[in-house]
């Protein structure tokens, strides 16, 4: 069995965050036991800056199967005054040959169009006392490395093929690490047990890698467009559902929606009682593609009572749409979630209940930011970040906490207080705040 667990983000000049570093409480010994990650702090703190990260980086890796463009420079991902961002994992991966450290770094800059890759390196090192790290690939804008060898010391074919696949990613805006046409020249240099642990993470980890990020989320709230995140055996992705009315879908996607609902109806009652989903088929037509369609709602029904979806609470809606990927997360020990601002909307116990649940008996990794501070109430300390006012040291853990300490109560003392080796909130004081709603509200002559 394969199991491929993060242990590692660190991001350098990534929106405004000019160096942070999270390590997750994870090792070998783990692998089998869910790690839930709160991140928190104060609006504009860097707390998205890490789903960007892996957003980023389900881009980069994906390479292997399909071309996925990095985000267009719209999105200011690179910190303003910077030429230059980076993102680096560190990944634990246990597989038939062993068990590994695998480090994959990546540096991007900007055109007028979108990011790109300048140095890319991926490393590994068995999980043996004394053993070093080893290159696979080396990838900067004058050389590449594959294993010891250079550009160089390679033969004539092999480097022209290099530099044409190093071309097409910068055209391309994709990885050259991961590249779709670097793999057959991988496979002359690298050994099985290195195509492997490529496989691991191109494959195997990107497979279950689900990002949620507010721009996955927004359609709900603004356009009533609900986006299924989607974790089922034989499928992986997102399926979106028009709340407005009857939706009509190609069959395929239809069938997978159903497969989501009828799983998640096993869960969804016990988080709300009463509460289960319908599907109501309207009819068979084409579509305008000429594709085969069906036209459906999905009703909430409570006992006898039946209503279009659409009428829930967006609390309950954002579960609904994130359920599937959560339900992966407990039972799954390669599932790794990443969600913005899980609580939104969420009653505040609720999704402590449901963290607890994950965090107790769940067996993958779950990331997400919140505000609402009951979580700091049902999480152990390990799995608490928090976000400091220092650029150079974004992500910090607090300390002075014993096992009796309410992390919530420590936190809140560490705002008004201070008392941490970094300031985990720039201050605003209230007659500030009332003295310019005062002025906001003076009409001028």
């Amino acid at each position: 069995m394969t199991i491929i667990k993060i242990k590692k983000i660190k991001v350098q000049n990534l929106r405004n965050v000019r160096q942070g570093e999270i390590v997750l409480s994870v090792n070998f010994n783990t692998f089998l036991k869910a790690n839930v990650i709160g991140l928190y702090g104060q609006n504009g703190s860097g707390k998205t800056t890490i789903v960007d990260a892996f957003g980023l980086l389900k881009v980069l890796i994906s390479g292997w199967v399909t071309e996925v463009k990095l985000p267009s420079q719209e999105k200011r991902l690179i910190m303003a005054g910077a030429d230059t961002a980076s993102i680096e994992f560190e990944f634990l991966v246990e597989n038939p040959f062993g068990t590994f450290f695998i480090n994959y770094y990546v540096e991007l800059q900007e055109d007028d169009k979108r990011l790109y890759t300048t140095v890319e390196r991926i490393t590994y090192r068995e999980n043996e006392k004394g053993k070093r790290s080893k290159v696979l690939v080396y990838v900067t804008e004058e050389d590449i490395q594959i294993r010891k060898v250079n550009l160089s010391d390679m033969n004539e074919n092999t480097r022209i093929q290099l530099l044409v696949i190093h071309q097409l990613a910068k055209r391309q805006y994709t990885s050259f690490v991961f590249h779709k046409d670097l793999k057959p020249l991988l496979q002359d240099g690298l050994s099985e047990l290195e195509m492997q642990l490529f496989h691991n993470i191109a494959i195997d980890f990107n497979h279950d890698l689900h990002v949620v990020n507010n721009q996955n989320i927004a359609p709900l709230f603004e356009e009533r467009i609900m986006p299924f995140s989607i974790h089922l055996e034989k499928t992986r992705g997102s399926i979106s559902y028009d709340l407005k009315g009857p939706a009509l879908l190609p069959e395929d996607a239809f069938y997978v929606l159903c497969e989501v609902i009828e799983q998640s109806n096993r869960v969804l009652s016990a988080i709300i009682p009463g509460l289960t989903i319908r599907i109501n088929v309207i009819s068979k037509q084409t579509m305008d593609n000429g594709e085969k369609g069906i036209r459906f709602e999905f009703l909430s029904q409570r006992g006898e009572r039946e209503l279009p979806l659409r009428t829930e609470s967006e609390g309950i809606l954002k579960i609904i749409s994130v359920l599937s990927v959560l339900i992966a997360v407990y039972n799954n020990p390669n599932a790794c979630v990443v969600i913005d601002e899980l609580d939104s909307g969420v009653f505040e116990y609720l999704l402590g209940e449901l963290l607890t649940v994950i965090d107790e008996d769940g067996k993958g990794q779950l990331i997400f930011t919140s505000h609402n501070l009951r979580v700091l109430e049902v999480l152990a300390i390990k799995n608490l970040w928090f976000t400091s006012t220092n650029e150079d040291h974004r992500y910090i853990q607090l300390k002075g906490i014993k096992e009796v300490n309410n992390a919530r109560d420590v936190y809140l003392r560490a705002i008004q207080l201070g008392g941490q080796d970094e300031e985990v909130y720039k201050e605003t004081k209230t007659f500030k705040i009332k003295r310019a709603f005062r002025k906001a509200g003076v009409q001028p002559d």
